[in-house]
């Protein structure tokens, strides 16, 4: 069976989880914590990197780090994954929804231009898929508002928007190890260049009493436990060292797909911009909306492959009702069109070719 995705844990790992459990440092003061941090951050470029227990957990103390206050908005795309939006709705920040750039999986500079209020605190792009979001143009509007520009690296640590990385633009950035690029079980990172973020971050994701027992008797402020462990740690940095090397193999694995995809029937493609480097969480394929998605899916598994359908936009979902009648039409023809294939960097290239093109002939026979 051909997954979408599947993590690769090699002889690294093992060395590195037996050190820390024959340490007997297996909590989140291990040193594997340390060290990941440190290498993450030279990585990555940035002054900074402070782990936590995941993504979602660096979205929950997202607001909170910031300084974020109930009626405050904040702009993120609608094509994005539900965590994003769910912290920002627990905050109390009213959630501002924003199309996608045409032919683009991330979010638009020119509908975000649109949406800027002075109650306008953050725009956070979602590099979804391992695709950059078109940072100079977020970056500029950012500055010239006064306004919190946080990456969503969750599916793109590694990915670089004009040979900078994406996690180093931005004031505050967040990455996930949820069988990510960087796959440690469970587990995520911030990045910033902002002492003073990290240090409130630092500080909100340790119960007061662990790192600070001067506060016992005088808990000032809501802080819980979302650290990282050091089993996760040690697992995660052996993933890092390899990062690159998985990159090369999820390039050749999107040129390989590209080619079989560029004169199919019924599929479309929107190809990577050769300024950035996209890592290729996952490869999406764009299905004419003539064949019946289920049909498509069913014909796929019979094969031995695995496909899902892509995002909904958020502002479609129930939860967000308000919001339902928005028009985002880019953001809802993606949702309609996208479907992921098999990704994985496990895949030989033979099998990424037998994917491609059986996937190809189940489109063109449903047209």
């Amino acid at each position: 069976m051909f997954e979408l995705d599947e993590p690769y844990v090699g002889k690294e790992e093992h060395a590195y989880l037996k050190e820390a459990i024959d340490s007997g440092w297996i909590s989140s003061l291990g040193p594997f914590v340390e060290k990941f941090e440190k290498k993450f951050a030279e990585y990555i470029g940035v002054k900074y990197a402070v782990s936590c227990a995941s993504g979602t957990s660096a979205l929950s103390l997202l607001c909170s780090t910031l300084g974020i206050k109930p009626g405050d908005e904040v702009i993120i795309q609608s094509l994005t994954f539900t965590a994003d939006a769910f912290a920002m709705h627990q905050s109390g920040a009213k959630i501002v929804f924003a199309d996608c750039s045409k032919d683009r999986f991330t979010i638009s500079p020119e509908d975000v231009k649109k949406k800027i209020t002075k109650k306008t605190k953050i725009i956070s792009p979602t590099h979804l898929y391992g695709r950059a979001a078109e940072m100079t143009e977020l970056k500029e509007i950012c500055d010239s508002n006064n306004i919190y520009l946080v990456e969503d690296c969750c599916q793109a640590t590694g990915a670089k928007y004009n040979n900078k990385m994406l996690g180093s633009i931005g004031h505050f950035n967040f990455h996930s190890f949820h069988n990510k690029l960087i796959a440690s079980g469970e587990g995520g990172m911030i990045t910033t260049n902002y002492k003073n973020l990290a240090e409130r971050f630092e500080k909100l994701k340790n119960p007061p009493s662990v790192n600070r027992p001067d506060e016992r008797d005088g808990f000032m402020e809501i802080s819980m436990n979302h650290r990282l462990s050091n089993l996760h740690a040690a697992v995660g940095l052996a993933q890092l060292e390899r990062l690159e090397k998985n990159i090369e193999k999820k390039i050749k694995m999107a040129e390989i797909y590209d080619n079989i995809f560029k004169d199919a029937e019924g599929i479309k493609i929107i190809k990577s911009d050769p300024e950035h480097r996209t890592v290729w969480w996952r490869y999406t394929i764009l299905l004419d909306q003539k064949i019946n998605l289920g049909e498509f899916k069913k014909k796929a598994l019979e094969n031995k492959i695995v496909v899902r359908e892509g995002y909904l936009p958020l502002h479609k979902h129930p939860f967000f009702k308000d919001h339902n009648k928005l028009s985002l039409p880019n953001s809802e023809k993606l949702g309609k069109e996208t479907v992921d294939i098999p990704s994985s960097f496990n895949l030989k290239e033979n099998e990424i070719i037998s994917i491609g093109h059986t996937l190809k002939n189940i489109a063109k026979s449903l047209i």
